[in-house]
């Protein structure tokens, strides 16, 4: 018998309700449960707790029956102790679930999601215990199946029953999908990879799917170990949820849950929108990556996750942005997209890390470190004092590529580092033992030799522990390829100039962000302010661009309501220089 059992209801889907028992056989006399502040992969402080309607603890028998109530006191907003005398008890949690997101818990008479950081209490003391979670099927879920990456002990042949998990670990890393699906299914080298897909409302294009995630994924495999094309992992599924808006994942062990629009995806009889579907593939494949990058290869400070509090590290960049830089890069590398493609999305993503302020006010590595509180709590503020580890730590990955390849003559690359990284820090082969916080230096310094450090030691204290702008120009040309400079034209310089970001609110058009000494921040417009007029002309969603492209060289009198009241701002004729750049290969630029 498992000294841990959790059975999960989903209880009431008009109310968006799942009941939740933890069962405890052998619990301590005073027993503490707790329920996780956060969930790996997405740092920030969410309090799970929250969604609890209701929480009891009752004294039971070995069939479950309900002997007695038990007094079940509050510690704190994520903690309850118990006074048990050491005899079984039962934890019955109703909990709130309509979070549509890939972080939390979601149900209605359509379909269900769920993480069990989500509905799963930890019990101190049992969190190392094998645990038994028993998934229940209603009479009204009707021809709903389960699918997750749990070991199956006991289960239906639609998923729901009993499932078997080594520790509390494990449990959280297997989310749960329960109703309708469309599956593809494929096999890379030998390993069973799923995408289970909800939310489309066309027929999905199967095939295609089948065959652009299956040369991504085995291009993943090969990348992380070419002679044995060995995994991590004995099967994987991705977990898609199309939804009118929305884009994000989070990554698991050996699965991932994936929110995309449904216009993102590939269906049989419409014509697919090529950039949004190259977008939805390179969500799949930076999600797929971290199977190796963080959930094997891990920070020290992971190891292991407080799920109680933030688990500091000023290694994000290195975690998800040597993932979005390789995310692309195996795009191209496994065939689904062009080198031009390629191209435009690599420029794309070097001009929005120089296209905000924040960049040159905070490092990566304090990006990282601060992700708790600043990276995932956005204000209108964000863009002028936060730089993104995401973004720039891909720019990173890109520059210590183009630098080894330099360094070395093209003989080794970054390539050569994150494999040495994988063999030495993953569970796989290595010693699974996390990285320190200074510990990628003394593997790049392994794998291109100890005279690399004196080009490693002023890139670390210039661009990830310093904020200066990378010379990714000097890099490219040393590597026969260009960074292009080319001037913004029309409405786009019109609007780069002003340097604001607008969205359309009830026919207004509102400013979400000014810019650090744009024009529009030196005028004295504000985040919040309603754009009325412009030069005496009405301004609207439709006519914005138009406007700032016909008075473009000149200055601007634009009338604003800032909480409702109005004022006048003039943005005189700026002289600042904006660019775009465009990465191009050295052929083509003569």
């Amino acid at each position: 018998m498992a000294s841990i059992e959790y059975v999960i209801r989903p209880f009431d889907p008009l109310g968006h309700y799942f009941e939740v028992d933890l069962i405890i056989w052998h619990p301590h006399a005073v027993q503490e449960v707790k329920m996780p502040a956060w969930i790996p992969g997405s740092y920030m402080i969410r309090d799970f707790s929250r969604q609890i309607v209701s929480i009891h603890a009752y004294k039971i028998n070995k069939k479950l029956d309900l002997i007695a109530p038990l007094i079940i006191d509050a510690i704190d907003s994520n903690t309850w102790q118990i006074h048990t005398l050491q005899k079984p008890i039962l934890i019955r949690s109703k909990i709130y679930a309509f979070d549509s997101s890939v972080r939390a818990a979601y149900l209605d008479q359509f379909r269900g999601f769920f993480n069990h950081t989500s509905l799963c209490l930890q019990a101190t003391g049992f969190t190392e215990k094998p645990t038994l979670v028993h998934i229940e099927k209603q009479d009204w879920m009707n021809t709903w199946s389960l699918i997750t990456s749990m070991n199956p002990k006991r289960v239906s042949k639609n998923g729901f029953g009993t499932y078997h998990v080594k520790n509390y670990d494990e449990l959280i890393d297997h989310p749960v999908s329960l109703g309708h699906f469309q599956i593809v299914r494929w096999k890379s080298f030998g390993i069973n990879h799923h995408m289970v897909i909800q939310g489309a409302t066309e027929a999905i294009d199967g095939a295609r799917l089948e065959k652009d995630l299956k040369a991504i994924t085995q291009a993943h495999i090969a990348f992380f170990e070419p002679d044995t094309v060995q995994a991590p992992f004995k099967n994987y599924i991705f977990h898609v949820n199309a939804s009118a808006h929305g884009y994000g994942g989070l990554e698991h062990r050996n699965s991932t849950a994936l929110l995309c629009k449904r216009s993102d995806l590939p269906y049989k009889n419409l014509v697919i929108q090529q950039p949004s579907y190259e977008d939805f593939l390179g969500l799949c494949s930076h999600e797929y990556f971290h199977a190796w990058n963080v959930k094997n290869i891990q920070p020290a400070a992971f190891q292991p996750y407080d799920l109680q509090t933030r688990n500091h590290t000023q290694l994000l960049w290195l975690f998800e942005g040597f993932t979005s830089y390789y995310d692309d890069l195996q795009l191209i590398r496994s065939g689904v997209i062009s080198l031009d493609v390629y191209l435009e999305r690599l420029s794309k993503s070097i001009n929005l890390v120089l296209s905000t302020s924040g960049r040159l006010k905070q490092s990566v590595a304090k990006s990282s470190f601060d992700a708790w509180t600043k990276y995932y709590i956005v204000d209108e503020n964000t863009p002028n004092s936060v730089v993104s580890y995401y973004a720039k730590g891909s720019l990173i990955a890109l520059a210590l590529d183009l630098l080894i390849r330099q360094y070395t003559k093209q003989e080794k690359s970054l390539d050569d580092v994150m494999q040495r990284l994988w063999k030495k820090h993953g569970n796989l082969n290595g010693s699974g033992s996390g990285i320190t916080e200074n510990g990628f230096k003394d593997v790049v310094l392994e794998v291109i030799g100890d005279e690399f450090k004196s080009a490693w030691n002023p890139f670390e204290n210039r661009y990830i522990t310093g904020k200066d702008d990378l010379p990714l120009k000097d890099l490219f040309e040393a590597n026969q390829w260009s960074l292009v400079e080319a001037p913004f034209t029309g409405s786009e310089l019109a609007l780069q100039r002003l340097g604001i970001r607008t969205l359309n609110q009830d026919a207004w058009v509102k400013v979400t962000h000014a810019l650090d000494h744009g024009s529009a921040h030196l005028a004295g417009i504000a985040a919040g302010d309603l754009l009325i007029s412009m030069n005496r002309e009405r301004i609207t969603p439709m006519n914005l661009n138009s406007l700032l492209e016909r008075f473009a060289n000149q200055s601007i009198q634009v009338m604003v309501f800032r909480q409702d009241i109005l004022h006048e701002c003039v943005i005189e004729k700026n002289d600042r220089h904006f660019s775009k750049w465009t990465v191009q290969s050295i052929q083509s630029n003569t």
